[in-house]
């Protein structure tokens, strides 16, 4: 048994990942094996189970925005539509401040919902990567082909030749890579065992019938990779068909991810179908489709994709549903709080008064609505306009040294977001 690396996948980012959840697949099918289980699409689901169980606080967290989010939602929405028609420097400066203002008064950072997302999401990526390619990862499968990719290369066959379709239903892309790097390498056996796990249940026939001395070890290695592959019948190698069991692939796809969905939506459902949001709406619509898509794809991608996709989505529902009972135990009202207190020691450590800011926040948006309704002062020449601008940062800067000067504390920085929200304020009066 040998630890392989040279086709487990090299990029920058996702290789390093990749090789990382590549060792805790090994080491489950390690475990398994001593039990006597050497299934992938069973040791698939579980290590879809572990990968995702150990991105839980991650979804919490962009769970806890989303709820947020539905708070903000209506004044963020409000300020929207107070600078709508305003393109003015002045104006998108003031929407900005304000926008700030009411994620401070709420303790949440903008980048806050984004950050769960940009994390997992390369986790996800390499996922499918080893997912795709587990000879590369787990050395127990590698040695099931090394044998006969070794006899195949010895009888002058190259790896082109394997990535037929007569072989391989739809060609990955671990088998068209593998193709192009034989091409400079031809005598690296990983290539040709990256093609041979991709085969499907008729390629080890036609491969026995164009290579009929070859029989005895093409069958035996045949006969380990369909047991290995085979789960509930289905050979995870081939890709669904419409008239064939295969089907219920798609089918369980589109179900779980659609109830996946709806789960996940149903704390912030108000705020997505809300007609004035024309962002709610998009969402919605892509939630609808998404399940649909998903399903078509399941039907041009190998089985044990569908199973990949499957196994993550029946894990979200019943996380989904262990967090939505966690938030409906939840007082919006001390989340909040909390997230008020977390962002005053922030700005602590930053140097800034985080007093002065809340009051800020607190005076911008106890109102918002009323002032949406009332018209704004137009600017009566573009020269006055232009001298405001100019003026915005003068006038931040005094008004941040005014403030500072009258806290306690004497290091918070000056020029801070307080200074330019507490001006604003004075210049709405």
């Amino acid at each position: 048994m040998m630890s392989v690396f040279l086709t487990t996948y090299q990029g920058a980012i996702l290789g390093p990942i990749a090789r990382l959840l590549g060792y805790i697949l090994q080491g489950l099918y390690s475990v398994l094996s001593v039990v006597g289980i050497e299934n992938t699409g069973i040791c698939m689901i579980l290590f879809t189970f572990i990968v995702n169980a150990l991105m839980i606080p991650m979804q919490i967290k962009q769970q806890k925005f989303a709820k947020m989010s539905s708070v903000m939602n209506p004044e963020l929405m409000a300020i929207q539509a107070k600078y709508k028609n305003k393109k003015d420097q002045e104006s998108q400066q003031k929407m900005s401040l304000e926008t700030q203002a009411v994620y401070q008064k709420y303790g949440v950072s903008p980048v806050s919902g984004c950050l769960p997302m940009l994390i997992t999401l390369p986790i996800l990526f390499a996922l499918y990567r080893v997912i795709y390619n587990i000879p590369a990862y787990v050395p127990q499968v590698y040695d099931i082909y090394d044998g006969l990719a070794k006899v195949l290369q010895e009888a002058g066959v190259t790896v082109s030749q394997l990535a037929d379709k007569s072989y391989i239903s739809n060609p990955t892309y671990v088998v068209t890579q593998a193709v192009k790097a034989a091409k400079s390498d031809a005598g690296n056996i990983n290539y040709y065992i990256d093609v041979l796990s991709q085969f499907n249940s008729s390629g080890w026939d036609v491969l026995i019938k164009n290579h009929p001395d070859l029989s005895e070890v093409i069958t035996k290695t045949a006969h380990q990779a369909r047991d290995i592959n085979y789960f509930l019948g289905l050979n995870i190698a081939d890709t669904p068909k419409i008239k064939s069991v295969s089907v219920i692939i798609p089918i369980f796809s589109i179900v779980t991810q659609y109830i996946s969905t709806k789960l996940s939506m149903a704390g912030t459902q108000q705020q997505t179908a809300n007609s004035d949001n024309p962002m709610g709406q998009s969402m919605q619509t892509m939630n609808t489709v998404m399940p649909f898509m998903t399903g078509f794809m399941c039907l041009m991608f190998p089985i044990g994709v569908g199973i990949y996709w499957i196994a993550g989505n029946v894990f979200r529902i019943f996380q989904q549903l262990c967090i939505n009972l966690y938030f409906s135990k939840i007082n919006m009202d001390d989340l909040i709080k909390e997230n008020v207190d977390k962002a005053k020691k922030k700005y602590e450590k930053m140097g800034m008064d985080p007093s002065v800011l809340d009051k800020a926040a607190k005076t911008r948006t106890s109102n918002i609505n009323t002032n949406v309704a009332q018209k704004q002062k137009q600017t009566s020449t573009a020269d006055n306009a232009a001298k405001k601008n100019s003026s915005i940062s003068d006038k931040a800067r005094k008004s941040s040294t005014k403030d500072i000067k009258k806290s306690k504390n004497s290091n918070y920085k000056e020029g801070s977001i307080a200074a330019y929200a507490n001006m604003l304020n004075r210049d709405d009066k």
